[in-house]
């Protein structure tokens, strides 16, 4: 049985869901996760697996420095997506995707698309970055911002601290903006 991802709306440009394809036999289950090839230019330096219960929900956080590939290896996870890049032909623009551990799929969150993750059963997560986690590329929005067009399934999400003290929208794109304008001065200082 083959179980598609449910996307709710267009994602972002640049995001990419790909199929991963599981080879069973009679002692269990082989899945290849990642592969260079398949994604060209969001080379992972640093893997990490993350557990979570039903009903948590992680984010929602924008990175400026490093790309996202995540893959659900069990439960299910609703990713929410949200567009911050004004330079972007999908800019502003939002979408969930449902992954399911059963039919895996890797995901692919570029630079400057916000995301964050609701988790509808105890779920397990791998994800890798492609530079090293650091909390000053973690910007943080609330949840629940109506600007970011995101439809939780939960009034109620079990969040972290952090995340239930985010600021709010406007906030989180004023941030997002500062911090991408100083990563690109620097890049080009260094050049």
């Amino acid at each position: 049985m083959s179980i598609e991802p449910q996307i709710d709306g267009n994602p972002p440009d640049g995001v990419m869901v790909l199929p991963l394809r599981p080879h069973t036999d009679a002692r269990g289950t082989l899945t290849e996760v990642h592969r260079d090839e398949w994604t060209p230019g969001a080379h992972a330096v640093q893997f990490n697996v993350v557990t979570s219960a039903a009903g948590v929900l992680r984010g929602v956080h924008v990175h400026v420095k490093h790309v996202d590939y995540l893959v659900v290896t069990s439960g299910r996870m609703l990713l929410g997506l949200h567009d911050l890049r004004d330079w972007s032909p999908t800019y502003r623009t939002s979408c969930m995707i449902t992954l399911d551990g059963r039919q895996p799929k890797s995901v692919v969150t570029p630079c400057g698309v916000a995301h964050g993750f609701y988790f509808i059963e105890p779920s397990v997560h791998v994800y890798g970055v492609s530079h090293y986690w650091d909390t000053k590329d973690e910007i943080a929005c609330r949840w629940d911002c109506p600007e970011l067009g995101l439809r939780w399934p939960a009034t109620t999400p079990l969040l972290s601290e952090r995340d239930a003290a985010a600021g709010g929208y406007r906030q989180f794109t004023d941030t997002f903006r500062q911090a991408w304008a100083n990563m690109q001065s620097g890049n080009a200082m260094s050049s």
